[in-house]
Order: C-alpha cells, then structure tokens, then sequence
C-alpha cells in the first residue's frame, strides 16, 4: 500500500491559511502533534515511548482547553448562553437586548484551583468579585484562570520535554 503525502493531512487545514491569527498557528501545532501521536503510539520504538505518547496527548488536551474547544466549556458555554434572545424596541427606532428575565450563568462543570490566581493575574480578581458578591464576573474569572493556566503548562510541557522526544 502506498503512503499518503503528509501534504492531505494538512489540506483541509491550510485552505483556510490566516496569517493574522495564533488560532491558526495553533492548529497547525495540534495537528503536527496529533500526527506525532499517533506514530509514537503505534510505529515508535524509542525507550521512552509510554512517557512521550502521554505528554503529546496532555499537550493536545491542554490546546483544547486554552482555545475552548473542550467539553468542560463547551457545556458550559451551552449551559450559560442558550435560549432565545430578546430584543425590545427603543424610542429612537433601535433595538436593545432585554436581558430582564434573563438566567444566571452556570457554574463551570470542572474545579480550576483558584487559590493561586494571583500567579496568572497579579491580584486576586476571583477572590474580589466573589467577596463583592459578582457571581457572574467570578465565573468568567475562572474559564479565564482555567486557558491561562492551561497555556502555561502547555509551554511548560514544550520547554522541558521538546528535545526529549526523540532520544
């Protein structure tokens, strides 16, 4: 059987080519590791194999949760923000969201630490909003806290264990 070209993996992915954007910078970051993935895990024959398969796929997840595409935000998000819009009419003729009988935001369906908020935001935000009673405020706090955290450990994770892959 004859092998693809590494070129069709990535078809799809750069047809839509943005250069002004990191998200595409990181999704061709994922998919490189995605496909390194899965030659570790079926074709690798390092001595180390187990641990690099296991950090490539913690990478992939870690990508997932700082651009929001895992299935902790997306309930979230589904949690929080679905239903019907309202709109009401304005004297001027424009139209203005009514927010009046609107539902309060779900709380996040995963725990993120956040007892050390003060290392990604330089004071403590969560802490203030949840003393000064703004839930809603707390809770966007948090899915911030949580991709910050997750993209530290992401380049924690490159830095310390890149150049080890491959030994």
């Amino acid at each position: 059987m004859k092998r693809r070209s590494p070129i069709h993996a990535y078809k799809r992915l750069l047809a839509r080519d943005q250069d002004w954007d990191y998200a595409f910078l990181i999704a061709l970051e994922k998919k490189k590791l995605q496909r390194m993935h899965d030659y570790f895990k079926h074709k690798g024959h390092l001595e180390n194999n187990a641990i690099v398969v296991r950090d490539i796929a913690i990478c992939i997840r870690l990508i997932d949760i700082f651009m929001q595409d895992d299935a902790a935000y997306s309930t979230w998000l589904h949690k929080s923000y679905s239903g019907e819009l309202k709109w009401r009419k304005l004297e001027d003729g424009m139209y203005e969201l009514d927010d009046s009988d609107s539902k309060p935001l779900a709380d996040f369906p995963v725990y993120v630490n956040v007892r050390n908020e003060r290392r990604f935001f330089y004071s403590t935000p969560i802490r203030d909003a949840q003393t000064e009673g703004h839930r809603d405020h707390a809770i966007h706090l948090i899915t911030s806290l949580r991709q910050q955290k997750a993209l530290h450990l992401y380049h924690l994770i490159r830095e310390y264990r890149l150049m080890t892959w491959w030994d």
